[in-house]
């Protein structure tokens, strides 16, 4: 049983790979400049502006999809890590929680590797593409606009607490795809992309991105604390 039918990947150094990846850097680079010198007030607005984006982006995409009778609960429920980080990058943008911005940060880390190794769960049609660029760039501007323009910072060992926070995720989701024979989380069933950070097969990937993941988290505690020193 191939519980990735629905996926597609978009192969490395290709111009679709090239495109999504520009525009990434387009983005943040956009929005992080036209808010260097705005005042607090105009960078709440802004925050606010993301977090509706981000939810307006992942609530339309479940209509696109139950509309076109796309919509399946072995994929399009938001278990996968990445639809949880857009539900907490919006609560983050627009409420200023510290947890959530931990927890959204250290998460949204997994999100680069989507730029790096893309792979949609939902097809690679015009419109589910711009979706997953939306859904996953959005993730990661939200943690770098929170750090650089919010004044925000990741606590100490706030890395290893939201490491310890995901292996509580882990059994829950097994649970959900033993029952529902689904792969949220690609705990059940390894990515199609050709990811040098997938080693082996299941279940030994697993625990070798278990180490990928703590030392992804690690990275992102001392990238984020050291863009929060430099100032906003």
């Amino acid at each position: 049983m191939d519980r990735n039918a629905t996926h597609f990947v978009v192969p490395i150094g290709t111009p679709l790979w090239w495109a999504m990846n520009l525009g990434l850097l387009a983005g943040l680079g956009l929005v992080l400049g036209l808010t260097r010198k705005a005042s607090l007030e105009q960078r709440q607005i802004v925050a606010k502006s993301i977090a509706a984006l981000l939810f307006a982006n992942f609530s339309i995409n479940h209509l696109v999809m139950w509309v076109n009778g796309s919509w399946d609960y072995h994929t399009c429920l938001p278990f996968h890590l990445c639809s949880m980080s857009v539900l907490l990058s919006a609560y983050m943008l627009w409420t200023g929680h510290a947890w959530t911005y931990e927890l959204a940060l250290f998460w949204g880390a997994g999100a680069v590797h989507s730029f790096i190794t893309p792979e949609s769960t939902t097809g690679g049609g015009v419109y589910e593409l711009w979706e997953y660029s939306i859904s996953h760039g959005g993730i990661i501007l939200a943690g770098f606009y929170a750090t650089m323009r919010l004044g925000m910072a990741p606590r100490p060992k706030s890395w290893w607490r939201a490491f310890l926070f995901t292996q509580l995720a882990i059994p829950v989701i097994g649970l959900i795809n033993y029952l529902l024979k689904s792969n949220y989380m690609y705990l059940a069933q390894k990515p199609n992309a050709d990811n040098p950070m997938i080693i082996g097969e299941w279940p030994w990937y697993i625990l070798a991105l278990e180490a990928v993941v703590l030392v992804h988290f690690w990275l992102f505690y001392h990238l984020h604390s050291w863009l929060a020193k430099r100032g906003h």
